[in-house]
C-alpha cells in the first residue's frame, strides 16, 4: 500500500513539473508582424529570443491595434495579444541603431 501511494505521489509531481515546463515555454513565445497585406499577414514566431517559425495568417486573427509591421504580439493558447509597450520599445531600439549607423557614414 505504501508503494502504491508513493507511486501516485511521484506521478502527480511529474505531471505538475511537465505542466510548469510547458507553461514557461509558452510564455517565451512572441510573434512579430513581418509583412502585412490586405488578405495575409506574415508573422515571425520567436521562442527565447530566437526565430523558430514563420506563419502566414489571415490578418483578422490579429488584434486591430497590432495590425502593422513591427507589432509585437504574444501567442497565448492560440490567440494573439498585442503588446504596445514592447512594440514601442522595439521600434525605439531599431531607430537608435539606425541613427548610430547613419552617424558612422562619411
Amino acid at each position: 500500500m505504501r508503494y502504491v501511494l508513493a507511486g501516485v505521489l511521484l506521478a502527480v509531481v511529474l505531471v505538475l513539473f511537465v505542466a510548469l515546463v510547458v507553461t514557461d515555454s509558452k510564455m517565451d513565445r512572441t510573434v512579430v508582424v513581418d509583412r502585412l497585406g490586405d488578405d495575409y499577414a506574415v508573422l515571425l514566431v520567436a521562442e527565447s529570443g530566437e526565430t523558430t517559425d514563420q506563419r502566414v495568417v489571415d490578418p483578422n486573427v490579429i488584434p486591430k491595434a497590432g495590425r502593422h509591421e513591427g507589432a509585437v504580439l504574444y501567442l497565448d493558447d492560440g490567440d494573439y495579444r498585442y503588446d504596445e509597450t514592447t512594440t514601442a520599445r522595439r521600434k525605439n531600439t531599431h531607430s537608435r541603431r539606425f541613427d548610430a549607423l547613419v552617424e558612422r557614414l562619411p
